[in-house]
């Protein structure tokens, strides 16, 4: 049991190790769809992973503003979607949404660690 613990913990603190892992397992496979997948799977790591690698970096609490952030943007692109088409595809709107999802939390998660190692070598010299 603490072996798992450990394995979800550093996933959770280093998603991209699930991103290039979940790529290496699946590009046999699913060759082109192995990056949407890992894509998919590491969002759902970084929807966990920004609100705690700031809260351990400076003990601030965003979960709240990340979930409320996720529906506005899902509002935004539904709304979007809908002025371009009147008929919604609610699967390709939910892929697009996910994606979005990705690429944002991705540069948050690498300006929050930035960031963190930069004030941290700041506060060395």
């Amino acid at each position: 049991m603490n072996l798992i613990h450990n394995i979800g913990a550093i996933f959770i603190f280093a998603p991209f190790l699930a991103f290039i892992l979940l790529i290496l397992l699946t590009r046999k496979k699913l060759k082109r769809r192995a990056i949407g997948l890992s894509a998919d799977v590491t969002t759902f790591l970084l929807f966990i992973s920004v609100p705690v690698s700031m809260k351990a970096l400076w003990d601030v609490n965003i979960s709240f503003a990340v979930s409320v952030t996720a529906i506005i943007i899902a509002i935004i692109l539904l709304i979007i979607e809908w002025k371009k088409s009147k008929e919604i595809e609610v699967l390709k709107y939910a892929r697009k949404t996910w994606r979005l999802y990705f690429l944002l939390l991705s540069m948050s998660y690498i300006l929050i660690w930035l960031t963190g190692l930069a004030l941290t070598l700041i506060s060395f010299i």
